[in-house]
């Protein structure tokens, strides 16, 4: 079951390296049409839900959640969490396609990175994890931590500027999509053995707040930084977020042994290396991230000056 969890996995990160792309792109033709400046407004979004793009991008949004949830019932959250870094190098790889700067041999090696790292961490950890069952409390006591730092990220982007204002909504979002990940299996848990049906509910309406909160807090996220960095950040804090919930909540990792935990954070911080370097390149090849204005059929040329002699 771990490995058909790890395929779900892997295919959802893809469709969400799509919608990124997607998104991000439409966000910021939204953001230049209503001279919003570097936030969304809310007065904007109702322009974005008529953008193409955006739309392809919350389906494509969409299939990817919904695959990663498929995954989160076959297999521990310590293993599907991370095969998400994936996502950091498809959103290159679909910059490139589009048009955008290629590659460099840096940013294949980051790439490389990434694939080994997650390979590693996953493999260690689909063979020395247990799955455990996410209880009414753990799920509160798990919204209730990450309400927190959501808080505090929310915070600190209304406080700043520029990538770091991204970065922080960015990171928000992540926190939020974690908390998602934790409560989506303890829904099909649930479904599968049987539970309090108040449970149940509590947890279903907690996993559309935080979705709906998260993609609220990407978007403002894209509308200050690249959506290279953006995705490296959710693909980052989102498993970290998980994975810890999943040990210091649910005890998935008890019978993880110290040679084995000392393996698996280094293949976890090679990851993250490969997805820090490959978002500093992309950065740097980037440039200004915002797509170009398209020139405006009704404005005509000004006439040349008429010479005379």
């Amino acid at each position: 079951m771990n490995l058909i969890g790890i395929a779900f996995a892997m295919v959802g990160a893809v469709f969400a390296a799509l919608a990124a792309h997607m998104q991000h792109r439409a966000v910021h033709t939204t953001m230049r049409d209503a001279g919003d400046g570097t936030t969304l407004r809310l007065r904007s979004f109702s322009r974005l839900l008529r953008q193409r793009g955006w739309l392809l991008g919350l389906l494509a949004m969409t299939a990817g959640g919904t695959l990663h949830a498929v995954a989160l019932g076959l297999a521990p959250i310590i293993v599907v969490q991370p095969v998400g870094v994936i996502a950091v190098a498809a959103t290159a790889l679909f910059a490139a396609r589009a048009g955008g700067p290629r590659l460099s041999g840096r940013g294949w090696l980051a790439i490389a990175a990434i694939a080994a790292g997650v390979a590693g961490f996953v493999g260690i950890a689909a063979n020395n994890t247990t799955p455990t069952e996410v209880t009414g409390s753990d799920g509160l006591q798990a919204g209730q931590l990450v309400a927190v730092g959501v808080a505090a990220m929310c915070l600190l982007a209304m406080a700043t500027r520029g990538r770091v204002r991204g970065v922080a909504f960015a990171t928000a979002a992540a926190m939020a999509y974690g908390l998602v990940s934790v409560l989506t299996r303890a829904v099909l848990q649930q479904a599968q053995h049987g539970g309090p049906l108040a449970a149940l509910i509590a947890s279903a309406v907690a996993i559309v707040l935080a979705l709906v909160l998260g993609a609220w807090l990407v978007q403002q996220a894209y509308a200050s930084a690249p959506p290279h960095t953006v995705m490296a950040c959710i693909t980052v804090v989102d498993p970290i977020v998980a994975v810890a919930i999943g040990i210091g909540l649910l005890g998935e990792a008890a019978s993880i042994s110290g040679w084995v935990a000392v393996s698996g954070s280094l293949c976890a911080l090679l990851a993250v290396g490969g997805v820090l370097a490959l978002a500093g390149l992309t950065e740097h090849y980037g440039g200004n991230h915002r797509p170009p204005a398209a020139p405006d059929a009704n404005t005509r040329p000004a006439p040349e000056p008429l010479r005379v002699g």
